[in-house]
């Protein structure tokens, strides 16, 4: 029962009522007319020529037999029939009784329909033009109006999140730039110091290289709400500017880049596209097999671009394909770090593609390689 949606349980209680108060005003009813028909019955077969009623039929002892064996047997007949179409009458009233307590449920429950489907659209980019209509059923009133005040709370927590992140990042960038200056003109100024000294400061270098990349990405992740997005993108020209940026990174793997991309245009913001496909195409670079390949291609379906970038890498476990787009995530967090990762480059990916309207996935992966499949409108979102 705690399975059923309210409109069978609704449904179902109905019938069950209904069902129960025909089958005892039939019980009733055919109490009454078999004890109204018994009693013709016994009246015929117990008449007695002798008396004083008005009522006289005259029979031979034959003719009587068979009439009262006639008639007893008409009157079971009659009996019989009568319980049979109180019971049909019964089965039909609790069948319509039941198809039209589904219909009028069905339509009292159409604004918490309209709730669920509503709630199923609400992410973080929208919780501020989220609404939900406050001018409905009184049972449905008070919870449209607590969930539009948990709405406003949650959208003032992202911000004031994205705030933290955007000023600790912003305060973080000038100290960060110095110390990488100092490191440097140490590193050239002691260019004899001993092996011990040259590794410490070349770690501290790399380490502070690391922050200011992590840095970096906060940034732009805190600043993704302000950036317009009303940018013509031609996609195959973008494409062919950032496989041209990774060939160095590649040429260190000896891994081959191949595109093959249809001359799709589509409306959004430059700069976030670039580092969508940068980040994607750079990942799969860089946890690829030394000698392998990494393939892009782009192709319109319906009214979106469909992107796909494989790779002949390891392949991520199953387990972890929808985790590896949250913050900070690493499947191999040794190997990432020796990549230089910082855990953020496929959350800013999903970021921007959700906000172009479209979404991010991994379509497929084994030890042969993975897909990533981005799909984005061709006009944008629609706010």
């Amino acid at each position: 029962m705690k399975r059923l949606s309210f409109q069978w349980r609704i449904t179902l209680l109905t019938a069950i009522l209904i069902a129960g108060t025909c089958i005892c005003s039939n019980l009733l009813l055919y109490r009454s007319g078999t004890v109204g028909i018994d009693s013709l019955n016994g009246f015929v077969t117990e008449y007695d020529p002798e008396s004083s009623d008005v009522l006289k039929i005259e029979f031979d002892d034959q003719q009587m037999s068979a009439f009262l064996h006639q008639f007893s047997q008409e009157i079971y007949d009659v009996k019989a029939e009568f319980g049979r179409k109180c019971w049909y009458i019964t089965a039909a009233v609790t069948l319509l009784s039941a198809a039209i307590a589904y219909f009028v449920s069905g339509r009292a429950l159409k604004p918490l329909k309209q709730f669920s489907k509503q709630t199923e659209n609400i992410n973080q980019d929208n919780l501020t033009s989220t609404r939900f209509d406050e001018n409905t059923a009184a049972e449905f009133q008070q919870l449209s109006c607590s969930v539009n005040h948990m709405l406003d709370r949650l959208a003032l927590s992202f911000d004031l999140q994205r705030q933290f992140a955007g000023n600790a990042a912003h305060e973080l960038r000038t100290p960060l730039a110095m110390m990488q200056t100092k490191l440097e003109l140490f590193a050239e100024e002691h260019s004899d110091s001993c092996a011990e000294t040259a590794e410490l400061v070349q770690f501290q270098i790399d380490q502070v290289n690391r922050l200011t990349a992590l840095v970096r990405t906060l940034l732009e992740m805190s600043n993704l709400q302000s950036v317009s997005r009303s940018d013509e993108i031609e996609l195959a020209p973008l494409v062919d500017e950032i496989l041209t940026d990774l060939t160095t990174l590649a040429e260190q793997k000896n891994i081959t880049l191949h595109q093959n991309c249809e001359d799709i245009h589509m409306i959004g913001s430059d700069t976030l596209i670039y580092r969508l496909l940068f980040n994607l195409v750079e990942n799969a670079i860089k946890y690829n097999h030394t000698g392998g390949s990494v393939t892009v291609s782009i192709r319109k379906e319906q009214h979106q671009a469909l992107l796909h970038i494989t790779d002949t890498g390891c392949g991520i476990p199953e387990a972890y394909r929808e985790s590896i787009f949250q913050p900070f995530f690493r499947v191999d967090k040794s190997r990432s770090r020796q990549m230089g990762g910082v855990g953020l480059g496929l959350a800013l990916v999903k970021e921007i593609a959700v906000l172009h309207g479209g979404n991010v996935c991994v379509e497929s992966s084994s030890e042969k390689g993975t897909t990533f499949a981005v799909r984005l409108p061709l006009m944008g979102k629609v706010e």
